[in-house]
């Protein structure tokens, strides 16, 4: 891995320290906690956004160097297949977990994101853009993609996924996080594209984002929820 890509991964890190600490000097400035805390958030990303471009722009992507990418035609059909898939396997291990594990299915970390999205309008571009933009290319393309060039794709994901549930600290649906991490990497071992995975997780979360954009009442989307696992949950019964 070159050096740049590294200091990619530096910045990833340093952008969710630099959240936290940029809270403090806002409140000095009459900010509340929580006003303070979401335009640090919304400042480090972009900052953090800018910076890792300026480090990627000119490096050459880890999966071109023995094959040509993918199409623009089959690639925007992998971004939509991709996106659709997502949201279905989020429901099959949501309905998992509810079921055999008993784990609930109401995750903390998106609970969080959404009430903190529907006081700051700015904070759904973070989380539906530019959120998915770092992600994917600091474990996509810097980590997955370096290690698919000295592992196959069964490790190489596995361990880019791991990294990538373990760091959304939400560790009661980390299955839910690496399946993701590990269809996000195939979309890109498959197109070598990284702007493929990229889209379809802004997709994904710009989805998620709608009650907020949309002003749904939260209760009417946990019933879409249990609609949706009631479907799933027959259509598993139905297909042997």
């Amino acid at each position: 891995m070159s050096l740049r890509y590294w200091l990619v991964i530096v910045t990833f890190i340093a952008v969710q320290l630099l959240g936290g600490l940029l809270a403090l000097p806002l409140m000095a400035f009459g900010f509340s906690w929580d006003t303070a805390t979401t335009t640090a958030i919304i400042i480090s990303f972009t900052i953090g956004l800018i910076v890792i471009w300026f480090l990627i722009r000119k490096e050459p992507d880890p999966l071109r160097s023995k094959q040509a990418p993918l199409n623009a035609g089959l690639s925007i059909l992998l971004v939509i297949g991709g996106f659709f898939v997502a949201l279905i396997a989020q429901v099959v291990i949501i309905e998992f977990q509810s079921s055999v594990l008993g784990i609930q299915p109401e995750s903390e970390n998106t609970e969080l994101i959404l009430d903190i999205m529907s006081e700051n309008i700015w904070m759904i571009v973070t989380v539906a853009l530019i959120g998915p933009i770092i992600e994917e290319i600091v474990f996509r393309q810097a980590i997955f993609g370096h290690l698919y060039r000295k592992m196959n794709f069964f490790w190489a994901g596995l361990i880019s996924s791991v990294i990538f549930a373990v760091i959304h600290l939400d560790f009661s649906h980390m299955l839910v996080y690496m399946v993701l991490g590990f269809l996000f990497a195939y979309l890109y071992a498959l197109s070598k594209r990284i702007i493929v995975p990229i889209l379809a997780h802004v997709l994904m979360n710009a989805f998620a984002s709608l009650p907020v954009l949309l002003g749904i009442d939260p209760e009417d989307v946990e019933q879409m929820e249990e609609s949706l696992q009631m479907i799933t949950g027959l259509l598993g019964a139905l297909i042997p």
